[in-house]
């Protein structure tokens, strides 16, 4: 993983679960990694924790749902480091199970602009420097295995990570002859920070053992095996890859095995 010593890395939704542990990979890596949360205090406290590499660590505070903040960050980035090579569109907001009907308006929009269009004005507004300096640069999204294995109840979730997988597949052929790739990690049920404290709760052992049914793997994703994924796409083992979605879910999405 030394090809990521000196690389520019910006990581989304980064002051927790998936993309702190991304930032964590890179860093130790030799990655000059820019974290980009909303929350300040959520950021100091994330990068407090980081151990290896922590030098390399910076942060901005951005607002992922609204495009003119944006622009404002990858300016500051760009400023900072005058080049960009990887880009990690992982912020996303996941919500309660709601009848198809009961889905209002703040909801619909929360949803789609900071599940899918964060994504699309990261990758616009870094994307459109890397052609005019001719880097050869990655993307890689956080996508989601509700958009590969379909559940009632996640009716506007899941519309916002198909859209995010189908996104990459178009973009990834825009930007394809100037050899910058997009592609998109699908994590199914992953041990973060939330989803230990529910296993970890003695009054869920034996739904847990009924969730871990549906996995043929028989466990839930580390956040590691995320960002590990992520790391892979962005680096020279995956040059000819590009337009694709990885599922990282234990066979989740394969089919019900129970």
């Amino acid at each position: 993983m030394k090809e990521f010593e000196n690389k520019v890395v910006v990581v989304t939704g980064a002051s927790q679960g998936i993309g702190l542990q991304t930032v964590k990979e890179y860093a130790k890596n030799g990655a000059k990694v820019v974290m980009v949360a909303i929350n300040k205090d959520g950021l100091e406290k994330s990068l407090d924790a980081i151990k290896d590499g922590k030098e390399n660590v910076s942060y901005i505070v951005c607002d992922l749902s609204k495009p003119k903040e944006i622009k404002t960050m990858s300016e500051e980035v760009l400023r900072k480091y005058n080049r960009i090579d990887i880009v990690v569109c992982n912020v996303g907001a996941f919500s309660d199970k709601l009848p198809w009907n009961e889905i209002d308006d703040k909801t619909w929009h929360d949803c789609l602009s900071l599940n899918t269009l964060s994504a699309y004005y990261c990758i616009k507004y870094f994307g459109e420097y890397m052609i005019k300096n001719r880097i050869n640069g990655n993307f890689v999204c956080t996508g989601s295995s509700t958009a590969l294995h379909l559940k009632k109840g996640r009716l506007h979730y899941s519309v916002s990570k198909c859209a995010i997988h189908d996104m990459a597949k178009i973009l990834a052929m825009d930007l394809a002859k100037y050899n910058i790739r997009v592609n998109v990690v699908s994590p199914g049920p992953t041990a973060t920070e939330l989803v230990q404290a529910r296993i970890d709760d003695p009054r869920q052992v034996d739904a847990e053992k009924e969730r871990l049914k549906k996995i043929p793997l028989g466990r839930y994703a580390k956040m590691v095996d995320i960002a590990n994924a992520i790391m892979f796409l962005s680096s020279e083992k995956a040059s000819f890859i590009t337009g694709a979605i990885l599922p990282v879910d234990g066979g989740y999405t394969i089919g019900e095995t129970i």
